[in-house]
């Protein structure tokens, strides 16, 4: 009220004692609502009130746990299962663009709306957890855990290194983090940091004050009700003639007023951190191996279609590291401007042998596993989350599971790579693998070779204008600059364990470390190749972001502006032509038809399948149990053997492994951010506990099921069918956990089985690829020590089922 500070018109004849007494009691009623203000503050905290955010007249509640149970332990705070979980709910929800803070123990915690990927995305494992999907009981549920301090869990600036579970005395865990905090910094003063938060920064804040006070969110696109509004058209369905799904393709109206996407001022200074993102970790990349930018003028990639010299590599001067074509480059931009615009996820995924699965390494130096650790973090700032699947088995190649098609792939692939050149050398295998991916689930990806393949990748170019590209040259080394390797010597580094404080070594210790064979890639190589599959996202990114600054400037009547218009990054019309092409094929005349002359039909059919071999895409769904049906009395398969993993989160990451200090590491420029200080406050996390008990984890329970892909779930026997599921059925020799091929899996960590030391690799953090399970009882042999059970009569058989409509009995 104006009247506390100045004196009322009526009042102009009072004598100045009047005036003076007036301004002493404003100063003390000022002063009581300052304190006031205060006391309120302190009784909000202190009786932990429930915050809610408004978002487009929603509310969700992030209620503070009242159940009690076990003391706080640091700011992680809470108690056993059932304990206060408060520290779950101290954060409202980020911009699409801040930095999602990554747990070294535990399952990654995403504060952030719901883009299009958010439905389907991966759950169970270590996947990230949404916390907006979370309510208090389920919370509750899950609880919190004092096994671990995870004071600094989540912090950037805590060392990986310096885990509490790692055996080091206090003085050698103060020692690595200071030293970590010492690389952060120079880090941060050699190639900068992503500086752009839409949480934090008033400018571009993801949460604005409506007339009422309140901060209400930026406005998002309620993806599960366009997606129904847009089924029609966009849905894959089994009437759906090409089988191209609902991508997110919508049309620059269909954006709310508000949200980022047709912000402006936003974008623009996204578009600015974006590149500069791009550009530190491709440069970081060239520190690391010594290269520099003349040499590697096309950002390491020949283009054999192109014109210019330069990018052709053919002037004798340029060194490249992959190939791909101009308009395979633009494809895979495209997609990735739909991945952004959409703030989808974008599935890598990894078809191939043992060399692939990383054999004789441990399953995180894979190439796969290396290419999320840096890229993570990039697609992460740009608003999107990168699912990166190492599906690779040894001895077995990519024939069987191509003839499952996205049962075991999975419905959703971007970027597909073939890595079997040993095992399948014809071309006639990789050819139905390509068929079967480009066919098959709900997007049409771009393929990638990784070395002895191209003659196939070429040829179905031609033959369906699929986007192709692969790796080039050998396996490349470091150069380091304060640290000598002798890499022919130091092949590999894996270690068959690292001691922790919170595992008996008794438990898990075997000598040696199985399938380090001449023919099998060491961890060096694998880092390499990881590299090169980098730098062909790294130039894809620049094409897409140097494509939205032209189009976002020009003039609307030349489809310019703000959203960025579908034609730039729509590949749904694309998608569908290459599929046609591929129908309408002579069948005979390709690898797959003389491979499969009795039944050609694979080779222009999308398959689905399941199957008990592991890794496997989503693997509670892709399994042969999924499809069984309960017998009258509920019974339904169960797993022989111990059910109870010896432990459980993340494992350690082995110190031995690490890039040596005074040397580039590229991971850490890719999430370099800036110091806490510029930061607002620390986000922590309480770390979840994760039930040990097979017949407890819930892997798939936590999300949404999607309205318009449900029909992938699985198939079961009709209600009225003839035949009569059995009971006895059960699986052996299938591993506890949840392998789905990540870096986000809890795989073989079964307790008390015996591991022989001569397959060693087969125990907590080797490699996934390859796992024989059995159906068991009573047995009849097969390869691979895998057995299928008669049960009452009944014997399963094993059926390619066909999606087209319309055979006869006979073709049937």
């Amino acid at each position: 009220d104006d009247s506390l500070f100045s004196d009322n018109g009526n009042n102009n004849n009072n004598n100045s004692s009047n005036t003076t007494t007036n301004l002493f009691y404003t100063r003390v009623v000022l002063v009581l609502l300052i304190l006031a203000g205060f006391a309120i503050i302190l009784v909000l905290i202190d009786s932990k009130t429930e915050r809610s955010i408004e978002d487009d007249g929603v509310v969700d509640r992030f209620q503070k746990s009242k159940t009690g149970g076990g003391s706080a332990r640091g700011r992680g705070g809470g108690g056993g299962a059932g304990g206060n979980n408060n520290n779950n709910n101290e954060h409202d929800i980020l911009g699409f663009h801040s930095p999602s803070m990554e747990s070294i123990y535990t399952n990654n915690r995403y504060y952030k709306p719901r883009g299009l990927g958010y439905v389907n995305a991966p759950r169970g494992g270590l996947h990230p957890l949404y916390m907006i999907d979370l309510t208090s009981d389920e919370r509750a549920t899950l609880g919190a855990s004092e096994e671990y301090d995870n004071e600094n869990g989540d912090d950037y600036e805590f060392s990986p290194y310096a885990d509490v579970r790692l055996e080091m005395t206090e003085d050698e865990r103060k020692a690595e983090r200071e030293a970590w905090s010492r690389k952060l910094k120079e880090i941060r003063e050699e190639y900068g940091y992503w500086e752009f938060d839409d949480d934090d920064d008033e400018e571009h804040s993801s949460k604005k004050s409506n007339n009422k006070g309140k901060k209400v969110r930026r406005p998002t696109v309620d993806w599960i009700a366009l997606g129904e509004k847009k089924k029609g058209a966009y849905d894959y369905d089994d009437t759906n003639e090409y089988g191209v799904a609902w991508s997110g393709e919508i049309d620059p109206g269909d954006f709310p007023p508000g949200s980022w996407q047709t912000d402006p001022t936003y974008v623009s200074s996204f578009l600015v951190q974006a590149r500069a993102l791009v550009k530190r970790v491709r440069r970081s990349i060239y520190d690391e191996y010594g290269w520099n930018e003349e040499e590697y003028a096309n950002g390491g990639i020949q283009f054999p279609d192109s014109d210019d010299p330069v990018k052709k590599g053919g002037n004798g001067k340029t060194k490249n590291v992959a190939w791909m074509y101009e308009e395979s480059v633009l494809a895979l931009s495209r997609k990735l401007l739909r991945a952004m615009m959409t703030n989808d996820h974008f599935y890598v995924t990894l078809g191939g042998h043992s060399a692939a699965a990383g054999h004789g390494n441990n399953f995180l130096q894979s190439y796969m596993m290396e290419f999320q650790r840096v890229m993570e973090p990039v697609f992460d700032r740009l608003g999107m989350v990168l699912v990166s699947s190492n599906l690779a088995q040894g001895g077995m190649g990519t024939l069987q599971l191509a003839l499952a098609g996205s049962g075991i792939y999975g419905v959703k692939r971007d970027f597909m790579i073939w890595d079997s050149s040993m095992t399948e050398r014809d071309g006639r295998a990789q050819d139905v693998f390509l068929r079967q991916m480009l066919l098959s689930g709900e997007t049409v990806p771009i393929l990638f070779d990784m070395g002895g393949g191209r003659a196939a990748m070429d040829k179905i170019r031609a033959e369906s204008g699929a986007h192709v590209g692969g790796a080039a040259g050998g396996g490349l080394f470091p150069e380091y600059k304060n640290t000598t390797v002798n890499f022919s010597e130091k092949k590999y580094n894996a270690a068959c364990w690292t001691g922790r404080i919170d595992v008996p070594d008794h438990d898990v210790q075997y000598e040696g470390y199985g399938g380090q064979k001449s023919f099998h890639p060491g961890n060096y190589v694998h880092q390499s190749s990881a590299r090169k599959i980098t730098l062909v996202f790294l130039r894809a990114l620049d094409e897409a972001l140097t494509l939205w600054e032209e189009k976002a400037t020009a003039p609307k009547d030349e489809g310019g502006g703000i959203p960025l218009d579908g034609r730039y990054w729509h590949l749904r019309e694309e998608d569908k032509e290459i599929r046609r092409a591929l129908k309408s094929t002579d069948v005979n005349a390709t690898g797959c038809g003389q491979m499969f002359g009795m039944i050609q039909r694979l080779c222009t059919t999308p398959m689905r399948g399941a199957g008990e071999w592991t890794p496997r895409r989503d693997p509670d769904r892709s399994s042969i149990r999924a499809l069984a049906k309960p017998a009258e009395d509920g019974y339904v398969p169960g797993m022989l053997g111990s059910h109870e993993q010896l432990y459980v989160t993340r494992d350690v990451l082995q110190p031995q492994q690490r890039v040596p200090m005074g040397e580039v590491d590229v991971a850490m420029v890719a999430r370099s951010l800036p110091p806490m200080t510029r930061r607002r406050g620390k986000r922590s996390r309480s770390l979840l506990s994760r039930p040990t008990s097979f017949a407890n984890n819930t892997h798939s329970k936590m999300g949404l099921e999607s309205p318009v892909r449900a029909h992938h779930v699985r198939r079961h026997l009709d209600g009225d069918t003839k035949i009569v599921p059995g009971q006895g059925w059960t699986v052996e020799g299938h591993p506890l956990g949840f392998c789905d091929g990540t870096s986000n899996s809890e795989c073989y960590r079964e307790k008390n089985e015996p591991l022989p030391h001569e397959r060693p690799q087969r125990r907590p953090g080797r490699h996934e690829g390859r796992r024989p399970q059995r159906l068991a009882r009573p047995p009849i042999e097969g390869r691979h020590g895998r057995n299928l059970h008669v049960a009452n009569g009944v014997v399963p058989r094993l059926q390619l089922e066909c999606e087209d409509a319309g055979l006869d009995n006979g073709e049937q």
